[in-house]
């Protein structure tokens, strides 16, 4: 997965992007961590929605790039959003205690849902 082959789509305030490989390990995450800062630094972007809706495995290193992520978006007031992650995933992230730091929501097609409510989980 080459960073030129992660899609980035802008809708209203969000950039969306389709991870679409099932396993995320540490090379995948470098380059989906690169494709998400360069593509901050472009467009000034501060509200992420990854839809995780083809991911079955993410490593530690992928959930440190999200971390880091993560972390640069809350300096600039920024927004990072999971969308459809398989049930091993959405567990991890449990474990992790990362669901307290970022929304988890059923879809991607939830996305507009979850900007009406700005952000409040139901």
């Amino acid at each position: 997965m080459e960073s030129s082959d992660i899609p980035i789509e802008q809708r209203n305030d969000w950039a969306v992007v389709a991870v679409d490989k099932p396993m995320l390990t540490s090379l995948e995450s470098d380059r989906l961590l690169g494709s998400l800062r360069g593509y901050r630094k472009q467009t000034g972007c501060v509200r992420f929605a990854i839809d995780m809706d083809g991911v079955d495995f993410i490593d530690s290193a992928c959930i440190g790039s999200l971390v880091t992520f993560l972390i640069e978006l809350d300096k600039a007031g920024g927004k990072l959003v999971l969308a459809g992650c398989q049930r091993t995933v959405e567990d991890l992230l449990k474990i992790t205690g990362l669901t307290s730091h970022m929304m988890l929501i059923p879809s991607i097609q939830d996305l507009e849902e979850y900007e009406e409510t700005d952000g409040q989980a139901d």
